[in-house]
């Protein structure tokens, strides 16, 4: 289980006594405000834990959907347009406007471990955003995939999704004529 530094300052009374806790193995500095108990979360995990108001998308969705095999490089984490910028080394930071990040964001189970990550609909938006950024050869296994599972979308969330953003009505031709 994560903690925030708050949290553990509840627990233990005070940052020397957090520290002890480090020290004696009883407390698992994770990241910059981050503790564990046991040590054991996974990477993902412990970002998302480290930024809390940041979503899973792109690349690291479509890895964790299993729409595609290829491992992602970094972590593609969404935050507002106005969040502070993430300077670690492992994650690409793209923006959106701060009243669309939660728009499509769910709690998904992936062996065990629970991700923050937009749901089908709101990744095809993102998907379709991002199309002319993203390497072709991906984006065709994207919307191959799409295509074939289009019983899986609800399309009445797709429009719903789409006005959050500038230019939804290209992000929904996109959407059309390339899935549907």
């Amino acid at each position: 289980m994560l903690l925030r530094f708050s949290d553990c300052k509840e627990r233990f009374g005070s940052p020397y006594q957090i520290e002890k806790a480090v020290r004696e193995g009883r407390l698992f500095k994770m990241a910059p405000g981050v503790y564990s108990e046991s040590g054991e979360e996974s990477e993902i995990e412990v970002l998302q834990a480290r930024y809390p108001k940041s979503v899973l998308s792109l690349d690291s969705a479509y890895y964790y959907y299993d729409m595609t095999d290829e491992v992602p490089e970094q972590y593609v984490l969404v935050t507002a347009d106005n969040a502070p910028r993430i300077s670690d080394p492992t994650v690409r930071q793209l923006y959106v406007p701060a009243g669309a990040l939660m728009v499509g964001a769910t709690e998904y189970d992936y062996e065990g471990e629970r991700l923050r990550i937009y749901d089908l609909e709101r990744l095809l938006v993102e998907t379709a955003r991002m199309k002319n950024l993203m390497p072709a050869d991906l984006y065709k296994e994207i919307v191959l995939w799409y295509r074939a599972n289009q019983d899986r979308l609800d399309s009445s969330k797709l429009g719903e999704y789409a006005v959050a953003f500038p230019h939804k009505d290209r992000i929904l031709t996109i959407i059309d004529s390339e899935v549907y």
